[in-house]
């Protein structure tokens, strides 16, 4: 049995930059006005957070939410603060909220949702997302591995694991077989965007253009698509035709 206590990727699709995790990054909000009394808040709370005032960083996150009800972002760092305090109820609660303002993916959301959902409904063990998370904390590629492998063996099923297992591995065949376990274990939107993006790599390199660009091209149009994955897609696709 996996005692857990307390995640996109090492190899970059074309070199294209990752969204990266929470803290160190801003999010362009397109077509909203943000107040800035709720951006000044929410700066707070994030240098706050990095302190780890994870309490302070609640008080002014709640504030900032309060102003502008309708800013995905003070809602997703509400979320991944309560994580870091081992609170996954409140932390499944605004990663929902987050997703209901942003439906079509925001930062990490996605999987953490299926992550949270699947604890909290028994399909994973509680606190397999903070295990997972570390994944991405860590600079160490064979200690990336190490999480990876140890998710795999004890829960199989879950699918963000595969992804980055799939990342790690330097044989190609072993990397579709990990690709293709993880697409099986009904992975959120955010994974199986990633996985196909990467199939559709391997694919390209191995001389299957056309079989690559479908995959691409029916991620593109799909209706559960995330925005980011979508364009990077879009990136993935434009690269392949150019080559």
């Amino acid at each position: 049995m996996l005692i857990l206590n307390i995640h996109n990727s090492t190899r970059n699709i074309f070199n294209c930059e990752k969204i990266s995790s929470f803290w160190g990054e801003t999010y362009s909000m397109e077509n909203k006005s943000i107040d800035p009394k709720a951006q000044a808040l929410h700066q707070e709370a994030r240098v706050l957070g990095q302190s780890g005032k994870y309490d302070l960083s609640i008080e002014k996150l709640e504030e900032a939410i309060k102003i502008q009800p309708s800013w995905a972002y003070p809602l997703y760092d509400l979320a991944y603060t309560y994580l870091l305090k081992g609170d996954f109820d409140n932390a499944l609660e605004f990663y929902k909220r987050t997703d209901e303002l942003e439906p079509k993916g925001f930062f990490t959301a996605k999987t953490a949702l299926y992550a949270l959902e699947g604890e909290k409904s028994g399909r994973f063990p509680r606190g397999i997302y903070m295990y997972y998370m570390q994944i991405e904390w860590t600079e160490d590629i064979n200690k990336k591995y190490e999480i990876a492998t140890t998710i795999i063996q004890n829960v199989p099923d879950f699918a963000p694991a595969w992804k980055e297992l799939s990342d790690l591995l330097e044989d190609k065949t072993a990397r579709l077989d990990a690709i293709e376990q993880g697409l099986s274990k009904n992975p959120d939107a955010d994974t199986k965007g990633i996985l196909l993006m990467n199939k559709a790599v391997i694919l390209h390199h191995d001389g299957k253009n056309e079989e690559a660009m479908k995959i691409l091209g029916d991620l593109i149009l799909s209706p559960d698509v995330t925005t980011g994955n979508a364009e990077l897609a879009k990136f993935t696709l434009k690269s392949i035709n150019e080559l």
